[in-house]
């Protein structure tokens, strides 16, 4: 646990810019706050440790603080970032690969209480109010734009945006 708390932390510092305020803001987020409580009860939730009722009563008031809804059997990897306050909402069978970044407004879900969530690779970008409905493979190193609703595999190193989203490679627009 305390392993992937350091590589979410690692988020914080760029190597051009090693600024301590970047660090401290980052630090008191209320993304970083949601995220820790997570990789707790997380680390409960692996090693079969009873965390009920009390995990349930903190969960909530995260959510109501923060906005942000991460049940503790999401599989999310280490270096995760959330930018920008509030409106991220997980579904318990979520998977999240490594050094993934999500802004506000993004749901991950099921379709409509049926099947599973998706599954997402590392280096992901999922841009302000994205959506990602159903049981669909997003690659590494993908992007997916502002209010783009995902509900098809993605695959690795492309772009995703609008709605119905359209997929295009990275290279292909001039991006790298």
């Amino acid at each position: 646990m305390f392993e992937l708390v350091r590589e979410d932390i690692k988020r914080f510092i760029s190597p051009d810019n090693p600024s301590y305020r970047k660090l401290i803001a980052g630090i008191l987020s209320p993304g970083f706050e949601a995220l820790i409580v997570y990789r707790f009860f997380n680390w409960c939730h692996r090693h079969r440790i009873p965390a009920q009722p009390f995990r349930y009563f903190i969960e909530r008031i995260v959510e109501i603080t923060t906005g942000i809804s991460i049940p503790a059997c999401c599989k999310i990897g280490k270096g995760l970032r959330i930018h920008h306050f509030g409106g991220i909402i997980l579904h318990p069978a979520v998977e999240i690969g490594d050094n993934c970044t999500l802004y506000h407004e993004v749901t991950i879900g099921d379709i409509g209480g049926h099947g599973g969530a998706a599954r997402i690779g590392n280096n992901v970008l999922v841009g302000a109010g994205a959506k990602i409905i159903g049981e669909v493979e997003i690659g590494d190193d993908c992007a997916i734009g502002a209010n783009a609703v995902v509900t098809k595999n993605m695959p690795p190193d492309f772009l995703a945006y609008g709605n119905p989203a359209f997929y295009r490679s990275k290279h292909e627009s001039g991006e790298s």
